[in-house]
């Protein structure tokens, strides 16, 4: 073959090795065009589960008086506790303290510190957080004034025989540590899984087991 004829036959080759490797026919150079790609879809998170309300517990708010070595009690529907009631809507917690001790046992006190807080609750009784502040006495007459009528009767009791008076035992024994020590405390219980009554107890003037 002549010299001729190779020079003519190399640009026919080079253009058939560029169509080989992707190049265009005029030579230009420029890349091929990139396929299109199928989307990947965007990963969804699976939806959290609605938060579950939050239980209110229910407040209750009292104070402990004592005269000497004497401590009032009221005896309300049947059992004996310390003056105690449920805190209003829109009342402070010394505020109502003072308000369920007038109404329970005709006395008003003003509030000192806090003695201790019992919180408990059962799946019968619900959630129940009460706070009990020391109570002096600054006037009024021993009787009940409650204006559901269900407090019978209002005196002051030995404090050697708590026991024969109280038998629900968060209360009770919240109450003993705090004639004790003497500071103020917050004390859990749960009654689902321990007792809520003392075992053994001496009824006293009647009073029935019902304890709330």
């Amino acid at each position: 073959m002549s010299a001729d004829v190779k020079v003519a036959a190399a640009p026919a080759a080079r253009r058939r090795r560029r169509r080989r490797r992707g190049g265009r026919p005029d030579g230009d150079g420029a890349a091929p065009a990139a396929k299109p790609q199928a989307s990947t879809p965007a990963r969804t998170r699976a939806p959290k589960p609605p938060k579950k309300p939050m239980a209110e517990p229910r407040i209750g708010v009292g104070s402990i008086v004592l005269r000497g070595d004497e401590i009032l009690l009221v005896r309300e529907r049947g059992r004996w506790s310390l003056p105690k009631g449920g805190l209003e809507a829109g009342e402070l917690v010394q505020t109502g303290a003072i308000r369920e001790t007038y109404e329970e046992t005709g006395l008003r006190v003003e509030t000192r510190e806090l003695a201790f807080i019992v919180e408990f609750h059962a799946q019968t009784w619900g959630h129940h957080l009460q706070f009990f502040y020391v109570g002096r006495e600054v006037g009024g007459t021993l009787g009940p004034r409650d204006p559901d009528k269900e407090v019978q009767e209002a005196k002051f009791i030995p404090i050697r025989q708590l026991r024969e008076y109280l038998r629900f035992r968060p209360r009770l024994l919240a109450l003993e540590a705090w004639l004790k020590e003497r500071r103020p405390r917050h004390f859990v219980f749960d009654l689902d899984q321990e007792p809520a009554m003392l075992r053994k107890r001496r009824r006293v003037d009647g009073a029935a087991d019902a304890v709330e």
